[in-house]
């Protein structure tokens, strides 16, 4: 079997994960990914009165687990990531701490893409709760970035062949003997996280503007907390995603 045709049933399978329910006010969609307590993700679709427009909410359950944890968030370095967070995918922080996306009908996969980055990336912040905030682990690979002088382009915007956008940890442009190398920051590789980052990486893969562009993709893990299934790396394997383990991160040195 042929790589397209992996992709395609991935692709597939993908979409068979999804499930909606319909509720008075709107439908609940529930997606293949988890968060911080085994959870599966879940976001409701409103449609916005007398606009023609939609509204996407996670109802204030992602922050809400991370309180249920027993996670601080009102501790000032952790308030900053999230409200920087909100900021790149352009998602509404309600003052009761729903996370909240509004825009037309046929802007509903833009949206929903964004919505679900913001609370993936806000759902890392459960990696803090084991150490002390000046050890979150995103922290750590900017320093380390910093320190090695790699000249990267933090929280790159590049869009994929879909038009959906996507927001990259840091970016290094290609050159005549490089290629573009996009490295994303996940603390907490799960299967889920993985097959997203992936399937991102092939729609960028597909933007027509980047036809003549080779591109590298990584993805950077804190390996002492956690580990990357089989079926991970082998999803990975089929985008054409490096994983590297913050363990190895002198590897780092060889995308300057």
């Amino acid at each position: 079997m042929s790589t397209e045709e992996w992709l395609s049933k991935y692709t597939s399978w993908l979409r068979q994960q999804y499930h909606v329910e319909s509720l008075p006010d709107g439908d609940e969609v529930t997606t293949p990914f988890t968060n911080s307590l085994g959870d599966n993700i879940q976001f409701y679709v409103v449609p916005a009165a007398k606009s023609g427009e939609l509204i996407l909410t996670d109802d204030g359950n992602t922050i809400n687990d991370l309180e249920m944890l027993g996670i601080n968030l009102e501790n000032e370095t952790r308030a900053a990531l999230i409200n920087s967070i909100v900021q790149q995918y352009q998602i509404s922080l309600s003052t009761d701490r729903i996370l909240s996306i509004r825009g037309s009908v046929k802007d509903f996969p833009v949206m929903k893409q964004q919505l679900l980055q913001a609370i993936l990336r806000i759902d890392d912040l459960s990696q803090t709760r084991k150490g002390v905030v000046t050890s979150i682990f995103r922290q750590e690979v900017s320093e380390y970035l910093s320190k090695n002088e790699f000249e990267v382009l933090p929280n790159y915007p590049i869009e994929g062949g879909t038009g959906n956008p996507y927001r990259i940890d840091y970016a290094i442009g290609g050159t005549k003997s490089k290629p573009l190398r996009l490295m994303q920051v996940v603390p907490k590789p799960s299967f889920d996280r993985i097959a997203a980052e992936s399937v991102t990486f092939d729609d960028i893969k597909k933007n027509e503007t980047l036809h003549q562009q080779r591109i590298k993709y990584v993805i950077i893990f804190n390996d002492a907390e956690n580990k990357i299934s089989t079926a991970g790396y082998n999803i990975a394997s089929q985008y054409g995603t490096e994983i590297l383990p913050w363990s190895d991160k002198k590897q780092l040195l060889t995308l300057r």
